[in-house]
């Protein structure tokens, strides 16, 4: 049986691990961390949006870059490095935001959601884990129909994959989900997906791994950080730590960009990817709280329910490297839902459950980085960047069937 190695336990190492395990190989499955999904996808927004799967490079965000970088957009920060990587990052970033590099960069997310959404449901079947999760639909609030017109085209387009898209009116809407009636501001038009869904990243990595363990042998080992990728003629044959001893291997799937300084030079380019820092906050859900997960344009936030919980995801901070967690981005996030929804989030409930904080890795064009490295046995599955819940299935069978082919 030929053995495979994954870095990374977050959700697209676990989904690569999965992949592997039915595909016949050996899997052990390595992070740093102490337990799977400790990092980016801890507690990430949990929605499995596979109807709005949109690059992050785009035409409405690049005519947003001068409020971003004077600092006058809150759901945004953009720190200026003088990095050659960074700078290359951004270049590339801008090439991809014309509005012809967005749709086809948003199509080919699409595709990829698609095929995660029906490896789900035959997983789920097989793995009856429990995550919260729940198809309940998806709605983004547009405060004018300027800003809804503008995404009429790549609506279009994806009906024409099979989503299942609408555009309503407020009332519409709001007959579906009552708690819009609690939305202080103007909504022109809202854009509906019944078949998305919420869950649980975090609990899907831990009760999937408890399963493979079980049914597949899978092998883990956390709280260890590999070193260098061991190889000989041209080829994989394992990974190396500082305090234990090397694991050999014929196959290595790395999934995390923290991960690429392992990588020989000859995978790294410049700008390939830049972490994103985001935010999220999960709290008692409110009893007039939405059901149906819901974003807000005007403030980029998304709001989704996790059985008696309700999560708070946004912002994108962008420049620094190194993890920096900012109490006072927290408190914008928490000021921003609050503004959104007041009933849901006032003062007298108290502080948050949980606070989050996390970097995900984006290229430029925001579609993930799934190829063969230059060592034989080495694949690279990286750079899902916000997207990496809802494509982590997709993208493991594309890296799968490249080891198998």
């Amino acid at each position: 049986m030929k053995k495979a190695i994954v870095i990374g336990a977050g959700v697209a190492g676990v989904a690569s691990a999965y992949m592997l395990c039915k595909a016949g190989f050996a899997v052990t499955l390595l992070d740093e961390k102490n337990a799977p999904a400790m990092g980016s996808s801890h507690q990430n927004g949990a929605q499995l949006s596979y109807a709005y799967c949109d690059a992050l490079a785009s035409p409405s965000l690049l005519a947003q870059l001068p409020s971003i970088l004077l600092k006058k957009d809150p759901a945004y920060r953009c720190t200026l490095q003088a990095d050659p990587d960074f700078l290359a990052w951004g270049v590339r970033f801008l090439i991809n935001s014309t509005p012809a590099r967005f749709s086809n960069n948003t199509l080919a997310l699409s595709r990829i959601a698609i095929r995660s959404h029906t490896l789900l449901l035959e997983l789920l079947e097989k793995h009856p884990i429990e995550f919260d999760y729940d198809v309940n639909g998806k709605m983004l609030l547009y405060p004018t129909l300027e800003s809804c017109q503008k995404y009429t085209k790549i609506l279009e387009q994806k009906r024409k994959h099979g989503f299942k898209l609408s555009v309503l009116t407020r009332e519409e809407a709001t007959v579906i989900e009552p708690a819009l009636a609690h939305y202080p501001d103007p909504i022109a038009a809202v854009a509906y997906s019944p078949g998305d869904a919420v869950g649980r990243p975090d609990a899907f990595c831990q009760k999937l791994v408890e399963s493979l363990q079980r049914e597949y042998g899978l092998k883990t080992l956390f709280n260890q950080k590999v070193q260098r990728i061991d190889h000989a003629k041209n080829r994989v044959t394992g990974v190396c730590f500082r305090d234990s001893a090397p694991l050999s291997c014929d196959t290595l799937v790395i999934t995390t960009g923290q991960s690429c300084d392992l990588l020989p030079s000859k995978d790294r380019s410049l700008g390939d990817m830049w972490p994103v820092q985001g935010y999220s906050f999960t709290t008692r859900a409110h009893q007039q709280a939405m059901q149906t997960s819901i974003t807000d344009v005007k403030r980029k936030l998304v709001f989704a329910p996790l059985g008696n919980e309700l999560r708070v995801a946004g912002l994108a901070d962008i420049g620094r490297h190194r993890f920096h967690f900012a109490a006072n981005r927290c408190d914008t996030l928490m000021q921003t839902a609050r503004a959104a929804f007041p009933l849901f989030f006032s003062e007298d409930q108290g502080p948050p459950k949980r606070v989050w904080s996390g970097a995900r890795y984006v290229t430029p064009s925001s579609q993930p980085i799934i190829r063969r490295g230059s060592l034989a046995g080495l694949y690279l599955n990286l750079g899902h960047g916000t997207l990496g819940w809802t494509l982590s299935l997709g993208a493991a069978e594309q890296v799968t069937s490249l080891i198998n082919s």
